[in-house]
């Protein structure tokens, strides 16, 4: 975990998910995309319910964007994704965790570090996130750390934008 480590904040760690997870990691990855989790998620992201279907998963994911695991630091256990799609400056980002994790500030505490990181350690110049129009936690979320909301393709999603 520490020689893939992206950054890490007071209970997580960043780290890049690496394509050869152990039985343990891929039970945990399936527990973050559980049914309840990606329920407002593109339909890639559902019914990954076995071993077999998360490492497909990962293998389709990795092919467009940089997926990296978000781990617990004290519970050395992967309870979240934090996936990054670059483009020009533009960094286009998604984020997930285990249900069990949600309400407890895990969100903001990966936002405020991914944008400290960002400032510090890269040429990004802007940071997008979507989320479904059913999902006002996420956008209160990225409201809260600093995003603001910009104009929409769709009329299902809420696009948030912060300029670093």
């Amino acid at each position: 975990m520490k020689d893939l480590c992206l950054f890490n904040s007071q209970r997580l760690t960043v780290s890049a998910l690496k394509q050869t997870l152990n039985h343990v990691e891929l039970y945990q990855l399936i527990a973050i995309l559980s049914p309840e989790v990606t329920r407002y998620l593109p339909p890639s992201f559902h019914g990954i319910s076995t071993p077999v279907d998360a490492k497909a998963w990962l293998s389709e994911q990795a092919q467009t964007s940089q997926i990296y695991g978000i781990y617990h630091n004290t519970e050395l256990t992967l309870i979240g994704l934090l996936i990054i799609y670059e483009d020009k400056g533009h960094v286009h980002i998604g984020y997930l965790f285990n249900a069990q994790y949600w309400g407890k500030g895990y969100a903001s505490e990966l936002l405020k570090a991914l944008i400290h990181y960002g400032k510090a350690k890269t040429q990004w110049r802007v940071i997008h996130g979507g989320v479904s129009i059913d999902n006002p936690a996420s956008a209160h979320v990225l409201s809260k750390m600093g995003f603001t909301k910009t104009p929409s393709n769709t009329s299902d999603m809420l696009q948030f934008e912060l300029a670093l």
